[in-house]
């Protein structure tokens, strides 16, 4: 196509509320013969045609040029005839302030009778619109045409300018490659209350004639302009709106783009707006904002893409319909969708820097430094892990009496060994690196050498509180080791380039350095399960932190005040703080920080109601490791906690998809059992269980078993969670003597190591009273049950709601004796808790329901309690249990009775 597209807003894809395309008199308009004079321009031919106007391809013999002339078509009125001359004009004057690569350049205004005609830059080429489908493109092309496209509204915006029409009919790529935003006619003067930078020239001779002209409006009150697929909400309700609403229409078009198909329907976008607008009417702009903001007009986009996630998530951010939750302006858009291209520049500089850095090292500087440098490792770590810190270690273990301690001191002393072992050597080969090899400059080897001495640091404050520990820290001690931040991350020269660097003045280093060593004191309190006092650590340095001012500092604290907050009960404001633990890392360029961040955070969505977003920010996750190149120690933990967030919410296979990632992924680079390997065969383990694949359950329960044991050792109190579960698995599968037996060994565990009346010992006695019932081993089976009550009531109260299992228990015990009267007590006190997992309560509901009928006296009751039951599995979607329920509810249906005349049919109880 030659020559700017039409305006575009009469087809199907248009909306101007206050008339139809059919009634704008464009039918009876003439079009203009060729070599016809319109001031000095000669027309050559027609190259478009709109509801608005005529475009020709038109020769400029002034300036010996082609030119695109756009003529306004006449109106039905002097009322249509002044709309269109003002919004033209308005058109031209928008273009004509900016001066930019992207935007089409205007070249002269004027009249033609009672007409207005603007001439432009001529482009041959075509529309955006028309590449797209033309063809199918690889979305870096597709991504590429936008961010040029989206620099055009850049420089729209820097002069106070709001396109309002923004869509892929009104870009043109010219045959050069060249990419224009055109068709300003709907632009405005953005509001006071949201311009992004309007530095107008000053010195322009119209400039009050000018802002005049594009402040006015152009339609009646209650209409709307605009194209309604790519048109925000506050464009339907009618507002004039800022640049952000630019930002929205580019990423519903690049939406479009990308996918293949749009994000929102119209009709859904302004039924929302109006019911906003209608019952909002009196409402804050805050609450118009938190209605927007809790939408869900936009589609997710389709998964079976290319697409990378860091292109979908700034995409969906842009498509916020709260303006607020949208990016700070254009420019902050195009930033996050040029992640690529800024990661290419970084390898290029860097591959640079150690080029020179290489070429610039001398053979005599090697000999002479070979024997004198790079021999300091062995001593840093020395004062740290070594044989005094080890003896010490082993004997705080084995003070405690703990019957797994001597194990764990084993495992835990191996781990650290492996550590200090990986950090000396690392330490030396970066150091030769730099000034022996000259393989890379100083200012890398000091970005290494932070890292390094951030590790050392994280150590130091782990092994201060293991040589001390007592027997809670020894439960934890392998797992806390386990946890100790990754050595690769100090090797990764491209993102240790990326962070922000230690401030210059030295008062501000020193300060920060101080508030380093806390956060590691944080850190270890966390991992060895000592909360409180962390979380006490955490609020006491927060205000120094923050006065801090580093970006990398504040995200640190605020991911670990986020992860002990929600593990102290506080999960809302928990969830806060990992927010914004995310938006400092991402403000710092520190992709590991906001790796860890996000697999906390989908957890803790997902732990807290709200699945939707743990799946999003699970594809924020994966991009990130994407850039991190997929780290496996971090990729092995996404992996597990988007199994365990599938877990919970019932998508087993998904769950498995998962875990089974996440255990390829498990490969411990120290040479010991990662304790991590055994929570991920747990979680197959439970996600086959779910899905009644009791073979396959038993099997990786058993793997967990078997890990558990070889990481921590046979005695360890988590060993009791693996036999418990392995003897539910056999006992579901109809294997009770297997299952009885795990039962019992988990009992006489937990007994052994937490004591005789701690919670987790009640667990164990409900699961023997379960495998007890199987065996019709009743009395057994019931004093199980009562111990568990006798338990839990003194240790957690009465009114939690743990009792309820073991109250269906013993009225399960009774019911199977034949005592149903009996067990409908046990069997509403269970029911009465109301708050446990909804499984449970359905079976306790129709185990009520077949006691009431035994009993005899209440036949209705019992049905509806059947039919309560039959609900809830329902919603589970168990269709089993509902065949069940649905066998015993016919076989006791009453046979219906004759009607007598003038009564209701009735039916007889039996």
């Amino acid at each position: 196509m030659a020559g700017p597209p039409t305006d575009g807003r009469t087809g199907k894809s248009s909306v101007k509320h206050r008339r139809s395309a059919s009634d704008d008199g464009s039918k009876g308009s003439k079009v203009l013969e060729q070599g016809a004079r319109i001031d000095r321009y000669v027309l050559l031919k027609v190259v478009g045609q709109g509801g608005m106007g005529t475009v020709y391809a038109a020769y400029d013999p002034e300036l010996d040029r082609k030119v695109a002339l756009k003529l306004l078509r006449p109106g039905k009125g002097d009322a249509e005839d002044s709309e269109g001359r003002a919004r033209l004009l308005r058109e031209a004057q928008a273009m004509a302030r900016i001066s930019h690569p992207n935007v089409i350049t205007v070249h002269d205004v004027g009249t033609f009778g009672s007409q207005v005609f603007i001439t432009l830059e001529f482009i041959q080429g075509q529309t955006l619109r028309e590449w797209l489908r033309k063809a199918r493109h690889p979305w870096q092309q597709i991504l590429q045409r936008f961010l040029e496209a989206g620099q055009g509204l850049v420089a729209a915006h820097q002069v106070g300018l709001v396109h309002r029409d923004f869509k892929p009919a009104n870009v043109l790529i010219a045959d050069s490659g060249r990419v224009y935003v055109t068709d300003f006619g709907l632009a405005r003067l953005a509001e006071a209350a949201g311009q992004e930078e309007a530095s107008f020239e000053a010195g322009s001779v119209s400039e009050e004639q000018m802002s005049a002209v594009l402040s006015s409006p152009l339609t009646s009150a209650g209409v709307i302009v605009g194209t309604p697929q790519y048109m925000p909400p506050e464009q339907y309700l009618g507002n004039a709106g800022d640049a952000r609403l630019d930002q929205f229409s580019f990423c519903a078009s690049l939406y479009w783009a990308l996918y293949g198909k749009r994000p929102f329907e119209p009709q859904q976008m302004a039924a929302m707006a109006a019911e906003v607008s209608q019952s909002l009417q009196a409402q804050s702009p805050q609450e118009i904002r938190r209605r927007l903001g809790h939408g869900t007009i936009v589609q997710e986009p389709p998964r079976d893409t290319r697409v990378p996630s860091w292109v979908r998530r700034a995409v969906l951010r842009g498509l916020s319909l709260a303006p607020e939750d949208r990016f700070p302006s254009m420019q902050a858009l195009l930033t996050a969708l040029s992640q690529q291209q800024r990661r290419v520049r970084r390898r290029k500089v860097i591959a640079a820097v150690g080029a020179v850095a290489v070429a610039g090292a001398g053979v005599g500087l090697y000999f002479q430094h070979r024997s004198q440098l790079c021999t300091g490792a062995e001593p840093l770590m020395a004062s740290v892990w070594g044989a005094a810190p080890r003896q010490k270690l082993e004997a705080a273990f084995s003070a405690t009496g703990k019957p797994f301690a001597p194990e764990s001191a084993r495992q835990v002393v191996q781990v650290l060994d492996g550590y200090a072992k990986g950090w000396t050597r690392m330490h030396t080969e970066a150091c030769v690196a730099t000034r022996i090899q000259g393989m890379q400059t100083e200012a890398l080897l000091s970005l290494r050498m932070v890292c390094l001495e951030r590790r050392r640091r994280d150590l130091r404050a782990l092994v201060g509180l293991l040589t001390e520990a007592d027997g809670k820290v020894v439960e934890r001690s392998v797992d806390a080791v386990a946890a100790l931040p990754s050595l690769k991350a100090c090797q990764d020269i491209e993102s240790l380039a990326e962070q922000s660097p230690l401030p210059e003045d030295p008062a501000r280093r020193a300060t920060i350095e101080r508030l380093g060593e806390q956060l590691s004191q944080i850190k270890a309190l966390h991992d060895a399960g000592r909360y409180q006092a962390a979380l006490k650590l955490a609020r006491t340095i927060e205000p120094e932190v923050a006065a801090t001012t580093y970006l990398p500092l504040q995200a640190e604290l605020r991911y670990h005040l986020g992860w002990l907050l929600q593990q102290s009960g506080e999960a809302e404001e928990g969830l806060r703080e990992l927010e914004r633990a995310f938006d400092d890392a991402e403000s710092s360029r520190s992709d590991r920080t906001r790796l860890e961040v996000l697999i906390k955070l989908i957890f803790t969505l997902a732990n807290n109601g709200h699945p939707e977003q743990a799946q999003r920010w699970g594809e924020v996750a994966v991009a990130v490791l994407n850039r991190l190149g997929g780290e496996p120690s971090l990729a092995g933990d996404l992996m597990g906690n988007l199994g365990s967030v599938a877990l919970m919410q019932g998508r087993y296979q998904e769950a498995t998809g998962y875990f089974e990632k996440a255990r390829a992924l498990r490969q411990d680079p120290l040479g010991t059992e990662d304790p991590k390997q055994a929570k991920v065969s747990y979680g197959l383990g439970l996600a086959a269980l779910r899905q009644g694949e009791h073979a396959r359950a038993i099997q990786m329960l058993g793997e967990a078993l078997q890990q558990t044991q070889s990481s921590k050792g046979a005695q360890h109190p988590e060993m009791g969670s693996r036999h418990v579960m392995l003897a539910t698995a056999y006992r579901e599968g109809g294997e009770p003597v297997q299952a009885l037996a795990h039962a019992e060994a988990a009992l006489k565990l937990r007994k052994a190591a937490l004591g005789a009346d701690h919670p987790a010992v009640a667990d164990a006695l409900d699961e023997l009273g379960e495998c007890l019932l199987l065996l019709k081993r009743y009395e057994e089976a019931m004093e199980a049950f009562r111990q568990a009550v006798d338990i839990k009531g003194e240790k957690l109260g009465m009114d939690h709601p743990d009792l309820s299992y073991s109250y269906d228990g013993m009225g399960k015990a009774l019911l199977a004796q034949g005592k149903a009267e009996e067990a409908i007590v046990y069997l509403k006190q269970a029911l009465a808790y109301g708050n446990t997992e909804p499984e449970a309560l359905a079976g306790t509901g129709f185990r009520l329901a077949q006691a009431l009928w035994e009993a005899g006296k209440a036949p209705q009751s019992a049905r509806e309690e059947a039919l309560r039951a039959r609900e809830g599995y329902a919603k589970l979607e168990k269709p089993q249990q509902v065949a069940e329920i649905n066998a015993w509810l016919k076989a006791r249906e009453a046979p219906p009775v004759p009607a007598l005349p003038g009564r209701p049919p009735r039916r007889l109880r039996r």
